[in-house]
């Protein structure tokens, strides 16, 4: 790949419902106990937890344009409800566990640190302001134990052809009305809302090499 290009957005094919698909194959997934999803004490005020972060940190999400590398997933409990507010990171095949997330001024913090994982490729130690916030909840699996559960693709399709870089929904090329160009490509769109966000700045959802 040539300096400057466009860098593909890794997919993998999976089939439902009769049909092959192409999804995203992202680095990790943050999960968010929330109350509004299910029956846990995560954002109950009354049980000393904070409420409505929700929003923060769906909107952090959303400003940092990460979701081709890191989905967001609010969950109902995740288990630990004595150490509620709780969020799980999984990234880089590491289950990160974060318990008492109270203050606001952590999520970016969170945000933070997982990007800077994904930019180094490794799991790093928490910054300090989460160094009381991370434990260990699942014992650590033996050492040489990951086992592939599916064959590795021989299609040398990336899937691209028909994926939204804005919202990554599956667009059909054939009746896509919403297009655009960029880096030499062309890049299909759901709606005219994601090809304004797209062509406002390609970049954000449009990787590129140093």
């Amino acid at each position: 790949m040539t300096a400057g290009a466009p860098r593909r957005i890794r997919t993998v094919k999976v089939r439902a419902r009769g049909e092959d698909y192409r999804i995203v194959q992202v680095q990790g997934n943050l999960f968010v106990c929330s109350r509004a999803h299910g029956s846990c004490c995560c954002g109950w005020e009354e049980k000393g937890r904070a409420p409505d972060l929700d929003t923060r940190w769906a909107e952090e999400w959303e400003r940092r344009k990460i979701r081709s590398r890191l989905h967001l997933t609010f969950s109902g409990c995740l288990g630990p409800c004595a150490a509620g507010n709780n969020a799980l990171l999984h990234l880089l095949g590491r289950a990160i566990w974060l318990a008492g997330l109270n203050d606001a001024a952590l999520v970016p913090v969170v945000y933070d640190w997982a990007e800077a994982m994904l930019a180094e490729g490794r799991v790093l130690p928490p910054p300090p302001a989460l160094a009381g916030h991370v434990y260990e909840r699942f014992a650590p699996a033996p050492a040489g134990s990951f086992v592939p559960l599916v064959e590795p693709e021989e299609d040398t399709s990336d899937g691209l052809e028909r994926l939204d870089p804005v919202c990554l929904m599956d667009v059909e090329p054939a009746t896509a009305r919403h297009r655009a160009e960029y880096g030499g490509r062309l890049y299909l769109f759901c709606a005219p809302s994601c090809r304004r966000q797209f062509l406002a700045d390609p970049t954000a959802f449009v990787e590129t090499e140093a």
